[in-house]
C-alpha cells in the first residue's frame, strides 16, 4: 500500500499536469509552487478552465467557495486531499 507522502506526491503530480497542459507550458516551467498572484499564465479565463479540467479528471465538483479558494497548487491540493476517502486517488 502506498504511504501517505507517495500519494500527496502523486496527487500533486498530477495536478502539475493538468496546471501545465491547462497553461499550455511544460510542466517543468511551472514554478515549485504557482498561484494566480506569481504565474502571469495564471488568467481568471483559464482559472475556469483549469477548475473544470479538474473536476472532469478527478470526478469531482467544487462548491463555490472552494473555486474561489482555489487559486495556488497548494490549496488546489489540498481541496483534492478532502476527496481522497471518494477514491479520488483510487
Amino acid at each position: 500500500m502506498p504511504t501517505l507522502q507517495v500519494m500527496h506526491e502523486d496527487l500533486t503530480g498530477q495536478v502539475r499536469q493538468i496546471m501545465a497542459d491547462t497553461f499550455g507550458v511544460d510542466e517543468t516551467d511551472l514554478p515549485d509552487s504557482p498561484s494566480q498572484a506569481t504565474f502571469d499564465r495564471w488568467t481568471s479565463l483559464l482559472h475556469m478552465v483549469l477548475l473544470v479540467a479538474l473536476e472532469e479528471h478527478f470526478n469531482v465538483t467544487f462548491s463555490m467557495d472552494e473555486m474561489t479558494s482555489m487559486t495556488s497548487q497548494d490549496r488546489v491540493v489540498e481541496v483534492l486531499r478532502t476527496r481522497e476517502p471518494l477514491g479520488v486517488l483510487a
